[in-house]
């Protein structure tokens, strides 16, 4: 047991130093991670003090541990089951794309926003009368919107300027969707396009919002998945409560 516990705090410090050193962005998907494995590393150093305390509250311990592996394993099938990153799965006829800010790097998309406008890029090549809305605003220490920056990244990759609407004052998925709702067309059929790990939640807040879309989801790089997830996790749940 006291070598599991020293094999996870390794596992967890390192992975999030890697990505830290790798992206420079400490976001609180990271933060947690770090924090799992000081605790892997405290139970670590004090062993037999944790074995104590584990042996006085055994059910307890029983508990919680099946309770935050249930907690846990019933958000990431949420994830999991709403991840559509295939286009063939997209049914009837799209009318419009709505896709929604991801981070942006020296006024260019950041890789996960990249992701997202390649997928809908694709999409768009096999259907050429669809048009586009591009969601986001201006974030912290930037001196352009994401919704222009996305725009011109679809412009030099071919999609006619007249086929992008922006908006840009969204900082969240809930002002993406609730902003882009009024530039909606009434009756069109709409795609949203984000990331494979956030079409869940996204879906949850379009309905509250009173868009009904389909979504397609872009896949994350492999290094990238427990730290979109883990942050994904505390966000669904934050959005449950207070994205009305």
């Amino acid at each position: 047991m006291r070598k599991l516990f020293l094999t996870l705090s390794n596992l967890f410090l390192i992975y999030a130093t890697a990505i830290l050193i790798q992206t420079t962005n400490m976001d609180m998907g990271l933060a947690v991670i770090f924090i799992l494995g000081l605790f892997f590393f405290i139970l670590f150093y004090k062993y037999q003090t944790v074995i104590r305390l584990m042996s006085t509250y055994k059910k307890t311990t029983i508990i919680f541990t099946v309770l935050a592996l249930l907690f846990v394993g019933a958000l990431e099938t949420l994830i999991l089951t709403s991840a559509n990153t295939d286009p063939k799965k997209v049914t009837g006829k799209i009318d419009t794309i709505l896709v929604l800010g991801g981070g942006t790097k020296n006024n260019k998309p950041g890789a996960v926003l990249k992701e997202r406008l390649d997928q809908a890029l694709a999409y768009a090549t096999k259907h050429p009368d669809v048009t586009f809305i591009v969601s986001g605003g201006l974030g912290f220490r930037k001196t352009t919107s994401e919704g222009i920056i996305m725009k011109n990244y679809l412009v030099d990759n071919g999609i006619e300027p007249n086929r992008i609407v922006i908006e840009e004052k969204a900082t969240s998925t809930h002002e993406n969707l609730l902003y882009a709702k009024e530039m909606i067309q009434p009756d069109a059929n709409v795609l949203i396009v984000t990331s494979d790990f956030h079409l869940f939640r996204t879906k949850m807040i379009a309905k509250r919002v009173g868009i009904e879309a389909e979504g397609l989801g872009s896949p994350l790089r492999i290094s990238s998945i427990p730290q979109a997830h883990v942050r994904e996790y505390m966000a669904i749940i934050k959005s449950y409560f207070t994205d009305r």
